[in-house]
């Protein structure tokens, strides 16, 4: 191998790996499926429904996810090993858990015990694809963020598995509560996760 090849192979970013470009078109897939099969949840807003506040937060977390995973793969070296297989297959896992969440919230109030147990799931992904990273990069990652806020949500879901179960039916206004619990959640880890990560991108400069 040249020294032409050595360098372009170790100065190669995980932007710019088919990896990343196979998570791009995955992550534009879900969001122009979602956009299409849900439009009319968010356009116009219609505040005073359940499923717009239960879909909101759900699209904040995946933008905010994805503009980090993207300016966070320009500044980190690719290298091709079994672990980055891993974290990648966990990430597109936690992206189908958030359309799943989507369509979950089409259908609520009815479905919100749904809803609640799929975003324990989607933060079971977050953690293991975060420390299938950390093992692959030996980069910081916010595990201990993410098994806080994925506790926050495993909380809620039994609480409100519970209600179900011994106080049915749940009154609107507790349906309403535990959406803005989730609201909390979703909003709540990525603007801690931006404020405390170690390795943001403006760090690096």
């Amino acid at each position: 191998m040249s020294t032409e090849q050595i360098t372009s192979t170790s100065t190669a970013t995980f932007a710019t790996s088919p990896q990343m470009n196979a998570v791009s078109i995955f992550v534009a897939v879900v969001l122009g499926s979602s956009l299409i099969e849900f439009n009319e949840l968010l356009f116009p807003p219609k505040l005073n429904s359940l499923a717009f506040w239960g879909i909101l937060p759900v699209y904040y977390f995946g933008l905010n996810a994805w503009f980090g995973v993207m300016a966070w793969g320009k500044y980190t070296p690719f290298l091709d090993k079994s672990l980055t297989r891993m974290w990648i297959l966990f990430t597109l896992l936690a992206w189908a858990s958030l359309l799943a969440l989507m369509y979950f919230t089409s259908r609520l109030p009815g479905s919100l015990s749904g809803y609640m147990w799929c975003l324990v799931v989607l933060f079971i992904f977050q953690w293991l694809g975060t420390s299938y990273r950390h093992r692959d990069t030996g980069l910081p990652e916010p595990l201990r963020l993410t098994i806080q806020f994925g506790s926050l949500t495993l909380i809620a879901a039994i609480a409100y598995s519970l209600w179900v179960l011994v106080f049915p039916p749940v009154p609107d206004i507790a349906n309403w509560v535990f959406v803005f619990i989730a609201f909390a959640i979703l909003v709540g880890y990525r603007v801690l996760l931006r404020s405390t990560h170690t390795w943001r991108p403006e760090e690096k400069q």
